[in-house]
């Protein structure tokens, strides 16, 4: 406990009291690479003329022109300095080749490169060069070395005994060595023959063939491995292999070894085709060694996400996560998915667009990572029509439709399956000028069921359910706006919203099977109650519409903003209520009744301090349970950049985690803060942290701290993280944690774009950066 809070006080003293750099380090690293200058010429070499300056000159036309002292020769892009040039001519006219030759010590630039040798061959027909005794540098961009030889053509360059580094000049952090290279300039890429890694000129590694990037063009090869430990998977080495396949295909193959776990092999797989866009990936352990709850078992993950359109109005789209088992995310960290989502989601939708209307056909279910023994339904077909007309009746009348046919199943044979069709068709007829506005909307819930009981149920189900209920729905809203008397300059708008919503009670009880202690919700797709501010409006209790609740109730809400005088919102205050006339009911259970005269109140504000400040927070009190339900609070320091300091605050009571989750078992409130700080401390220096703590468990949930040292041509990044894997005894307080840690070294300056890391830093752990609604 001690040692966390130390974590917390260092990491916020770290960025409040040192200071930024003034200009980025890819800027800084750029300013000590040579720059061409002037309009670069295209145009055929053989057609460029040849200018020469020299101290004296000797001419034996047409043999040659001998050039000595300060000679300076300039063709197109290309110069030449020496002290001593002969130029020849070879041929006739029809074909009359011109040389330079250089055999004294030369600078040689264009607009791809700088050398300088002990000798040299200068074509002045084309691009070609040969050279010996070279040091080479590109321009504008990182990237120099030495070579013995160098003949340079129109699109590669061929090295021999060759080295090649990011690094700036008097820095030997790490080159590369090899008895050849092949430079390809507009593929932007280098093949090395016999290539030795070097740091600070020790030898690291050996390859026989090795290919590195020179820009920013994608290329095949090994990337940069991690390696780093923890309790659960012990020593651990990542070593990715990126495959460019072709310009609309690649692939990153990862192995990954664990000292306690075993092989685990990752890949990924892009794609842009006609038919869309997409990425698959899979990761794979046969046979874990390290799992206490699964013992022995090969543990998986398949991903696939895809989007498209075709056939001009239509549209596919695929998002499928499956995983192993319900604690993969738990055990492993992935990109692909979080514990701390709950499920995997497994979805395909086609949609056609019309201007009027569009239909969509779809198939989804869930993998829920909760320890229930009957989970969520899967709806396979789900098929929907939606239709639009606005303006009918001379512009009085706005008319929707929203129509479904769906089947839903579930792997429990306990658990019957059912068709649901439903058609809700809706007018709205709005008035508006300048003090406000009134909606009028007239809606009705048509649905009938065909259903069948479980196979293995002892409980029957209504074959055949129908289910219609009109509503009614009245919404008026003002807006009133006055100079604020507290800021000067500032303007202050009142927005009071009240609405009025019927809708007759039907008893739903005979649709679905509800098995509490078992199943996740009840119904076939109903999901829990909502009570925030943005709710209060809306017109169900459920998001699902197998339990559509009675409804006669009066909802007040108001909203208050401060706008500057440059008309940008600064501040804004929701406040909301609903006063129910009947209770809101679905069945004559009791337990689903609102029970009480009013909802919860639901506040909410956002205000944007000054430029750096932002403050968000919420608040709900229950008149029912007579205490706070929920509440939260972030506030957020933004002054530039990635540099950022969060603190946030998270409460539920037990009583409303309970009530609204059904399963009342959670034994305590929620009661958690929370810290992430993120700093460019300068231009070598990152530092990201985060630390969360459970008031009411009294122990910490997470903490991570993700160090990054920068330069122009490496950079290296170190993460240790402890966070809770199981929490085994709740109401005894018994978890276990895992501890790790990771190192990163990256090779920098191949591509000119470098930046400090700190936005991935924050995607690590179970509880990532979220960022904080902003006012504008």
């Amino acid at each position: 406990m001690k040692n966390s809070y130390s974590l917390l006080f260092i990491s916020i003293f770290t960025v409040l009291y040192t200071s930024q750099s003034i200009a980025k380090l890819e800027q800084q690293c750029l300013l000590h690479v040579p720059h061409f200058t002037g309009n670069i010429v295209k145009t055929d070499p053989n057609s460029q003329p040849v200018y020469i300056v020299s101290d004296s000159a000797e001419f034996n036309y047409p043999i040659n022109a001998i050039y000595r002292g300060n000679v300076d020769i300039q063709q197109g892009n290309r110069q030449l300095n020496t002290d001593y040039a002969e130029v020849k001519q070879i041929g006739n006219a029809e074909a009359l080749e011109r040389f330079a030759y250089i055999n004294s010590p030369f600078n040689y630039k264009d607009n791809l490169i700088q050398l300088s040798g002990r000798s040299a061959r200068l074509s002045l027909n084309d691009k070609e060069i040969a050279a010996k005794g070279i040091d080479y540098q590109f321009v504008d961009k990182q990237g120099r070395g030495t070579a013995t030889s160098v003949e340079v053509f129109d699109n590669h360059r061929i090295m021999e005994n060759a080295t090649f580094s990011t690094c700036l000049a008097n820095d030997n952090s790490w080159s590369i060595e090899s008895i050849k290279m092949r430079q390809h300039i507009k593929e932007e890429y280098a093949e090395m023959w016999h290539a030795r890694f070097k740091i600070h000129d020790v030898p690291i590694f050996y390859t026989p063939y090795l290919q590195l990037p020179t820009g920013d063009r994608r290329r095949s090869g090994l990337l940069i491995p991690s390696i780093g430990h923890s309790r659960r998977d012990g020593s651990w080495f990542y070593l990715p292999f990126y495959w460019n396949i072709a310009s609309n295909f690649d692939a990153t193959i990862s192995p990954k070894y664990m000292s306690h776990r075993g092989w685990q092999l990752n890949g990924e797989f892009r794609y842009l085709v006609d038919l869309g866009l997409g990425q698959i990936a899979s990761e794979y352990l046969p046979n874990d060694r390290y799992n206490p709850l699964l013992k022995n078992d090969d543990r998986y993950l398949f991903y696939w996400n895809h989007n498209s359109r075709f056939l001009q109005n239509w549209r596919l789209n695929i998002d499928y996560t499956k995983v192993s088992d319900k604690y993969y995310f738990s055990h492993f960290d992935s990109k692909y998915g979080r514990s701390t989502d709950g499920y995997a989601e497994q979805s395909i939708s086609a949609v056609y667009y019309q201007p009027n209307y569009n239909f969509t056909i779809s198939a989804r279910q869930f993998q829920v990572f909760d320890n229930v023994n009957i989970g969520p339904y899967r709806a396979l077909p789900d098929i929907n029509f939606n239709y639009y007309k606005n303006g009918l009746l001379n512009g009085l009348f706005d008319f929707k439709l929203y129509s479904q046919a769906i089947r839903f199943d579930n792997n429990s044979n306990l658990m019957p399956t059912a068709w649901r069709f439903h058609l809700e068709p809706s007018l709205v007829s709005s008035i508006a000028n300048k003090y406000g506005s009134i909606n009028l909307e007239t809606k009705l819930y048509a649905t009938h069921y065909q259903q069948k009981k479980g196979r293995d149920s002892q409980d029957d189900v209504q074959k055949s359910v129908n289910r219609v209920l009109p509503q009614i729905k009245v919404n008026f809203q003002t807006l009133l706006a006055k100079k604020n008397s507290f800021r000067e300059g500032y303007t202050q708008t009142i927005e009071p919203r009240i609405q009025y919503l019927y809708r007759p009670y039907k008893d739903q009880s005979n649709i679905g099977t509800e098995l509490k202690s078992n199943y996740v919700g009840f119904g076939y797709d109903s999901s829990l109650i909502q009570q925030d501010y943005y709710s209060l409006f809306s017109d169900r209790r459920y998001s699902g519409l197998d339990r559509i609740a009675s409804a006669n109730q009066f909802t007040l809400g108001a909203t208050t903003r401060l706008y500057n005088s440059d008309g940008d919102e600064r501040f804004n205050l929701s406040l909301g209520q609903i006063y129910y006339v009947r209770n809101s009911r679905i069945d004559e259970n009791i337990e689903s009744s609102t029970n009480n005269a009013t909802s919860a109140w639901a506040l909410e504000t956002n205000w944007r301090i000054n430029q750096d400040w932002n403050w968000h927070g919420s608040y709900q009190y229950s008149p029912n349970l007579k205490k706070t339900s929920l509440a939260n609070s972030i506030l957020e320091y933004n002054p530039s950049g990635n540099n950022i300091i969060q603190l946030s605050y998270r409460y539920a009571s037990k009583e409303y985690i309970d009530q609204n989750s059904k399963s009342n078992n959670y034994g305590q409130d929620i009661q958690q803060i929370g810290m992430v700080a993120a700093w460019d401390v300068n231009d070598h220096w990152a530092l990201v942290s985060h630390y969360y703590h459970d008031l009411a468990f009294k122990k910490s949930l997470e903490s991570y701290l993700g160090v990054k040292y920068n330069t122009c041509c490496w950079s290296v990044g170190v993460g240790a993280k402890r966070y809770v894997v199981d929490r085994f005894n709740p109401k005894d307080d018994e978890v276990k944690y895992d501890n790790s840690f990771n190192i990163k070294l990256e090779l920098q300056g191949f591509s000119g774009h470098q930046n400090s890391g700190v936005e991935n830093m924050l995607r690590e752990g179970k509880l990532p950066y979220l960022k904080l609604f902003s006012l504008h």
